[in-house]
């Protein structure tokens, strides 16, 4: 990720905070590791320099999307570490912004950084898109609980994308300072049209999620949710991503006797993807996965679509019932059932919100939630949140 255009640019010259000249070092996925971070980092890149920081980039954890072998992962890793700790030396950064998530294995990886840090080095912000604090103190899990009180003491503020994960932390970390934020999100609402705008569906109906194919998505669910659908009317789904359980998932289809309504498309990008979002009348994402606020769903926002999903964590924040989706109980096929053929039963429901969803993404645009992350580190840098015992000094 190193030597790409985009590091090398300095701030702008219109800045909505005072933040001139303020070094921020940023950590985050490689553009080919896939998933949402390679489409959110350039747009905190971006904002971050449109509020006047000095920000330079490295690459942080997978460097690909495929499966990587254990030695690739440790050489990686280590290379990646030692890249940084040098490029931190020379550059002598005032914060260091790390986008990562907290799990088991980001801990391997974050754990390393952290101590490298932790006595001489610049303070350390960690955004976690996702993290596993459910598992925090439970049985099995104290190792993993050790670690990951370790690491969040060691940063001088944490960013999370929803109340609900503020909560769960501070019961274990109250002297933490965590934050709550909003990833930017620029892809600009679409403008109806056709029957759509009008509310009306003139073809078979078409379901879509856009996820990691793995259990705790709901993915099963869904599929359960289309065989009780299709009992009464036509309907079809669409299943943008890969993963794990994509195998799984074609069997399980092919088992309920529903493998000819169902689309696996596999992992897609533009243009693929947004003529899914385009073709799409209603979008599910049955999700109970360790994530914050999911990007495909601010994308099914901005494509006009109504949403079926699940109350937790940023969604929770973000989405009014009847307004922006219609919510579900989590490993709830039926539930997921009764409320798609809701939504297909109701073209004034649909249309209110495909509109209300529309005209939501605004909320979400950098210019509007990227300040707030200018001020934390702006707060952090000046030695606000830093936990006891660490220094501001950079690595020597």
């Amino acid at each position: 990720m190193r030597g790409e255009a985009h590091m090398e640019s300095g701030p702008s010259s219109s800045s909505p905070v005072s933040m001139r000249g303020l070094r921020v070092m940023m950590l985050t996925a490689y553009p080919a590791a896939g998933g949402p971070l390679p489409k959110l980092s350039p747009l905190v890149l971006d904002g971050l320099r449109r509020c006047g920081c000095d920000v330079v980039v490295e690459g942080w954890g997978t460097h690909t999307s495929g499966r990587e072998s254990l030695t690739a992962k440790v050489l990686g890793r280590g290379a990646d570490l030692a890249r940084v700790l040098c490029h931190v030396r020379r550059w002598r950064p005032e914060v260091l912004y790390v986008a990562t998530a907290h799990n088991r294995r980001s801990l391997l990886r974050d754990v390393p950084l952290a101590a490298a840090l932790c006595r001489r080095g610049p303070p350390l912000v960690l955004h976690l898109h996702g993290s596993e604090c459910d598992a925090l103190g439970t049985r099995g899990h104290s190792v993993f609980t050790r670690l990951s009180l370790w690491l969040m003491r060691r940063a001088a503020a944490v960013l999370v994308l929803s109340h609900e994960e503020q909560a769960q932390w501070r019961r274990f970390c109250p002297d933490v300072r965590f934050e709550v934020v909003v990833n930017p999100f620029a892809l600009a609402p679409v403008a109806l049209h056709g029957p759509r705008a009008r509310g009306a569906i003139v073809r078979e109906p078409v379901l879509l999620i856009v996820a990691r194919l793995m259990r705790p998505k709901g993915v099963f669910e869904l599929l359960d949710a289309l065989r009780i659908v299709r009992r009464t009317r036509p309907c079809r789904l669409v299943m943008a991503g890969a993963g794990p359980d994509g195998d799984a998932l074609a069997k399980r289809a092919a088992a309920l006797g529903i493998e000819g309504a169902v689309d696996m498309l596999g992992y897609a990008t533009e243009p693929a993807l947004a003529s899914a979002y385009a073709r799409a009348d209603i979008f599910v994402l049955p999700t109970y996965y360790d994530e914050g606020f999911p990007l495909s769903v601010m994308e099914a926002m901005a494509s006009g679509l109504p949403i079926v999903t699940t109350r937790i964590r940023g969604c929770a924040d973000h989405l009014v019932p009847d307004v922006n989706a219609v919510f579900v109980p989590p490993r709830d096929p039926q539930a997921v059932a009764a409320a798609v053929e809701r939504l297909l039963d109701d073209d004034d429901l649909r249309l209110r919100m495909g509109r209300a969803n529309a005209a939501k993404v605004a909320d979400f645009a950098p210019e509007a939630v990227m300040p707030r992350y200018a001020e934390i580190l702006k707060s952090v840098a000046a030695g606000h949140g830093r936990p006891q015992g660490t220094s501001a000094r950079t690595v020597t």
